[in-house]
């Protein structure tokens, strides 16, 4: 019987370790041709998949915060970027997105960034990292 709560205790400790994770807070910023990319949707996808995906959407500046799990920050490691900039001038109307047919509107970067198998961006989070190199396209 000890043997069982023993076991159940660490199944336990394993499940909700995950919640506990240490995650770093990253920033950076993103322009294509010099200028901020406003509205640019950036991934990190890890190498090592067993970790979350980190998501961020570029600010009017260029500037954007890294979001994992729904938490701030990323996990450490190594990762592909990708980067879409959905055009802004293409806004669903109201009655699309009501009914669940809204598009973010064509890739102002023609796709070259959007797939993480074919992507030439990548980046490295350390535990001492807080800036990411900026994002020049």
């Amino acid at each position: 019987m000890k043997t069982l709560v023993s076991f159940l205790v660490m199944i336990c400790l394993m499940l909700t370790g995950c919640s506990h994770v240490k995650r770093v807070l990253v920033v950076g910023s993103i322009t294509v041709g010099g200028k901020p990319a406003e509205g640019a949707q950036i991934l990190l996808h890890p190498q090592d998949e067993t970790k979350q995906v980190a998501s961020a959407v570029a600010e009017a500046d260029g500037t954007f915060k890294l979001v994992s799990g729904g938490e701030p920050g990323i996990l450490v490691g190594s990762y592909k970027v990708t980067v879409i900039w959905p055009d802004a001038s293409k806004k669903p109307t109201q009655a699309q997105i009501m009914m669940g047919t809204a598009d973010v509107g064509p890739d102002l970067l023609k796709g070259k960034y959007a797939v993480k198998s074919q992507t030439s961006l990548t980046a490295e989070v350390t535990a001492a990292t807080t800036t990411l190199p900026p994002i020049a396209l």
